[in-house]
């Protein structure tokens, strides 16, 4: 299935590279107003598609799960009727009623079988990347943007929805590279630990996961919450892509070209 997903994305990009590649062919022929780098990596563009569907199908699976036990608990202990931290009935939905909606025969095998493939993906593209001085580069800040002055200038070109051109085109800026490593190193590590702490296969044979959040309630708890933070990251990033040019970093990510506007108005 993943395979299938994967060949069809790999068929859209053979169309647009050849497009794109049209386009820098009438581009010269017209007047050099493009200039075009390569900004993704075999590796990275690979894990990205990877990561996307298997998120996809992590989250709806996660969420035929949670309708079923729509509810979350703090701590060891938790069933319909003890104390919850968040209940979905008090937005309107019954117990009965999200147990309708929701099959978690379906969404644990699914669930467990991407959490796997996402997993092994994550430390694929780790484990080609972190030792490439360019990664660093790329997705970690410089001492310079970490001034104060940078980051209100960064903070005020996201609320004001300025994508950025020419030289700075070419590179993130610190709030990106600051979300993508909280994203990489604190909330997937998170997603990876508390799904594994509500495992009883996995459990057995490493009891000290549930006693490191303090009950496999909590562990659920803060999966979900880390889910929740991933979906807002996820919804920000994409509007992020429209704002800058959504076929020129769809492109990106399935070529790995990406067009830098250098025309400038006469």
């Amino acid at each position: 299935m993943i395979l299938d997903h994967l060949f069809w994305i790999m068929r859209i990009g053979l169309y647009v590279q050849g497009h794109s590649e049209q386009i820098v062919s009438d581009n010269s022929k017209l007047k050099n107003s493009k200039e075009w780098i390569q900004r993704h990596s075999y590796n990275a563009r690979i894990c990205h598609w990877v990561t996307v569907i298997s998120f996809g199908y992590l989250f709806w699976s996660g969420l035929m799960i949670f309708l079923q036990f729509p509810e979350l608990y703090w701590g060891k202990v938790g069933f319909q009727g003890h104390p919850a931290v968040f209940r979905l009935s008090d937005w309107g939905l019954s117990w009965d009623q999200a147990d309708a909606l929701g099959d978690r025969r379906w969404g644990r095998n699914y669930h467990y079988l991407f959490a796997w493939i996402f997993a092994f993906n994550g430390i694929a593209y780790l484990g080609w990347n972190v030792w490439q001085k360019k990664f660093y580069k790329k997705m970690f800040p410089q001492r310079e943007e970490f001034q104060l002055s940078h980051i209100k200038t960064d903070i005020q070109n996201h609320l004001q929805f300025k994508a950025p051109a020419g030289e700075k085109a070419k590179s993130y800026n610190f709030l990106q590279k600051m979300s993508y490593l909280i994203v990489l190193f604190v909330l997937f590590p998170l997603m990876f630990i508390s799904g594994f702490a509500q495992m009883p296969a996995f459990t057995a044979i490493l009891p000290e996961l549930i006693d490191i959040f303090g009950g496999r309630q909590t562990a659920r708890t803060l999966h979900v919450v880390c889910t929740l933070l991933l979906v807002l990251f996820l919804i920000v990033h994409i509007i992020e892509v429209f704002i800058a040019g959504a076929g020129n970093q769809i492109r990106s990510m399935i070529t790995g070209k990406y067009a830098i506007s250098t025309e400038t108005n006469e």
